[in-house]
């Protein structure tokens, strides 16, 4: 039983740890990937079709990068969610929530990357309409998307402050970042939500790393 526990446990922080070099991967790959830069939320439809049809032909398996990250992502929720509920209540809400949040987190992300790909699939077609739709379709989910983020930390830092199962610095930041990313969905159009959204990624890996120190501190 010890064994499979810190399996999990490791398995959930190396889950951590793609999930965040998945971001960094899409960051390196965003400007091979257009040919034009990306437009704001709130661009004319002219220059969304512009963008869509500047993509050029990158291997689809590095479409898959999201995926992977998403998957590493749902490996290390459900790794916190059992680590919460060993440590406190068995039907504990805190623990609840942050599976709920999770799960709701990844489905929006898959949402938005399945948008993408539909654009990408039918770019040739597309017209100034049909761009600006599908580009505001995703750009709206990844808003709404904020506040599971926001749940999510939210969730953890408060499970964190209550079990004690990670360390109480991990549980506050949770809680910051968690209001400053719930708070950045009033003003979309700026870009004072990137500071906490890149934040919510150093998070997941400085849990990471702890959750990876703590399983090989324990002899497998």
């Amino acid at each position: 039983m010890v064994d499979r526990t810190i399996f999990w446990t490791r398995a959930g922080a190396l889950g951590g740890i793609v999930f965040f070099f998945s971001l960094l991967v899409l960051i390196a790959l965003m400007p091979l990937s257009h040919s034009v830069q990306e437009p704001a939320f709130d661009a004319p439809s002219s220059a969304v079709l512009a963008y869509a049809r500047s993509e050029t032909d990158l291997p689809f398996a590095l479409s898959l990068i999201g995926v992977l990250g998403l998957f590493g992502f749902a490996v290390f929720a459900a790794v916190l969610t059992t680590r919460f509920r060993l440590e406190g209540s068995r039907w504990d809400v805190a623990s609840t929530l942050v599976l709920l949040a999770a799960v709701t987190f990844m489905v929006l992300w898959l949402a938005e990357l399945g948008l993408g790909l539909g654009q990408t699939f039918r770019r040739n077609d597309l017209d100034a309409t049909g761009a600006s739709v599908l580009s505001g379709l995703a750009n709206g989910i990844f808003v709404v998307s904020w506040s599971a983020i926001a749940a999510f930390l939210g969730a953890c830092g408060f499970a964190v402050l209550w079990t004690r199962t990670l360390p109480s610095w991990l549980g506050w930041s949770a809680v910051v970042i968690g209001i400053a990313m719930f708070l950045s969905g009033a003003a979309p159009l700026t870009s004072v939500w990137l500071l906490p959204y890149v934040m919510f990624f150093g998070w997941v890996l400085a849990a990471s790393v702890v959750l990876l120190r703590t399983g090989l501190t324990h002899p497998s």
